[in-house]
């Protein structure tokens, strides 16, 4: 004898389903388009007609769209959950993906306010010392990237992950005995269009020669695959200063935005 649990609960229509999850038809039939959503079959009156996993489905859609997730690799884990065939290392390597690109998405917001505080501090230490705002000084200052000290923040902890994740050789015994005679220095540190520029502001010359052994060890680095993305350095009467380009020179950023805070 059937109990009640074994009925089949009804098919909806596109309509119902899109009442249900509260999206429009023609988004339904984008997902649809897309090959991330496929109805069971269709009605005698042609119409589509869903089951009751599609409703779950949507919101996972909607979940990973939110997340950042491109349409490719969603479609990648449905389809992987459907054929059972999605294994761990695939999750890891298209979460890993995804994760990485909204950490290069917090390095530039993180520089930016790093600068914003920096150029903060040079109205305040204006007005401290004169008692009005000298507006030109402060505006030669912002563009020059001239900065008085550094903004306290707090250090980062993904950043570890981040350094192991691109194969970075400064996680080397060697890559962090550099960086730990750099901890502390006044370091400024803004976006351009090709990349990061890093100022240590210092005239020490071993100083220098750190940042100098820094760069040598980065041409061994596996995210730079050609000569373009190996950090520059170059020195003029601010200090020592380190052009970053490439994929990967937020990770670059991220790491002396820490130094120079910790």
């Amino acid at each position: 004898m059937k109990t009640q649990t074994d009925t089949p609960k009804p098919l909806l229509t596109i309509g119902q389903l899109a009442k249900q999850t509260g999206l429009r038809t023609s988004a339904l039939r984008y997902y649809e388009d897309q090959e991330l959503l496929s109805p069971m079959g269709r009605a005698d009156n042609g119409y589509r007609l869903y089951d009751e996993t599609a409703a779950q489905t949507i919101r996972f859609i909607q979940r990973a769209q939110r997340l950042g997730f491109a349409l490719a690799d969603i479609r990648t884990l449905l389809q992987g959950i459907k054929q059972n065939a999605l294994d761990e290392e695939t999750i890891v390597q298209i979460a890993e993906t995804r994760y990485l690109a909204i950490e290069e998405e917090v390095t530039s917001l993180l520089t930016l306010r790093h600068e914003m505080a920096l150029f903060l501090q040079d109205i305040h230490t204006q007005m401290a010392h004169v008692g009005s705002l000298d507006a030109s000084a402060l505006f030669t200052q912002l563009v020059n990237h001239v900065c008085t000290s550094p903004h306290d923040q707090s250090p980062d902890t993904m950043l570890d992950w981040l350094l192991q994740q691109v194969g970075c050789q400064l996680t080397t015994s060697e890559g962090l005995q550099l960086l730990e005679q750099i901890r502390g220095q006044h370091i400024h540190i803004w976006e351009e269009q090709d990349g990061y520029r890093i100022l240590v502001v210092s005239s020490d010359p071993e100083i220098g020669q750190v940042l100098e052994a820094l760069t040598t060890l980065e041409m061994r680095c596996q995210i730079h695959h050609h000569a373009d993305n190996v950090p520059d350095l170059l020195h003029n009467h601010k200090g020592y200063l380190l052009i970053c380009s490439g994929r990967s020179a937020f990770v670059f950023a991220r790491l002396f935005l820490a130094l120079s805070t910790s």
